[in-house]
C-alpha cells in the first residue's frame, strides 16, 4: 500500500544526525512500492537540506526524484478548497499550507498512510480524519 511522505520524514532520511533518521531510513527502505512525495513537500525538503547540510546536499534527493524512487503527486485543483477547509476546521493547530496539502492529497488519492515526524500537527489530524501515521 502506498504511503505519503511529509517533509520531516524525507529530510530525516537524508540527514544521518537527525533524531528521526533511523526510523525514516527503515520506513523508506522498507516500503517496497508507493513512496508518494507530494509536490508541495519538494521545496521544503530542498530548503532544509540546503540550509542544514549545505548547497550540494539536495543532489541525492533530486536523483531520487529523477530515478523514480519517489512518485511525485501534484495537488489536484479541487483539493485547494480542502486545504482552506482544513485551515478553518483546525484553526487552533495553525497548520501551514504543506501540512494541509498533504492531508488533502491523501484524501484525494484515497490514502490513509502518512509518514511524518510532525506529530504536533498530524496527531490531531489523524485522530479526526482516520489517518495512520508512520513510523
Amino acid at each position: 500500500m502506498s504511503v505519503l511522505l511529509d517533509t520531516g520524514i524525507v529530510y530525516a532520511y537524508y540527514d544521518r544526525s537527525d533524531a528521526w533518521h533511523d526510523r525514516a531510513r527503515a520506513l523508506v527502505q522498507g516500503e517496497q512500492r508507493g513512496l508518494i512525495l507530494p509536490a508541495p513537500v519538494v521545496p521544503e525538503v530542498d530548503h532544509l537540506l540546503r540550509q542544514r547540510l549545505g548547497p550540494k546536499s539536495p543532489l541525492t534527493f533530486y536523483a531520487g526524484i529523477v530515478d523514480g524512487y519517489y512518485l511525485i503527486a501534484d495537488l489536484p485543483k479541487d483539493a485547494y478548497a480542502r486545504v482552506a477547509e482544513l485551515h478553518r476546521r483546525f484553526e487552533d493547530l495553525d497548520l501551514g499550507f504543506v501540512d494541509a496539502a498533504v492531508v488533502a492529497l491523501a484524501e484525494a488519492l484515497g490514502l490513509s498512510r502518512i509518514a511524518t515526524t510532525d506529530r504536533r500537527h498530524f496527531d490531531p489530524l489523524a485522530a479526526a480524519l482516520s489517518l495512520q501515521l508512520l513510523p
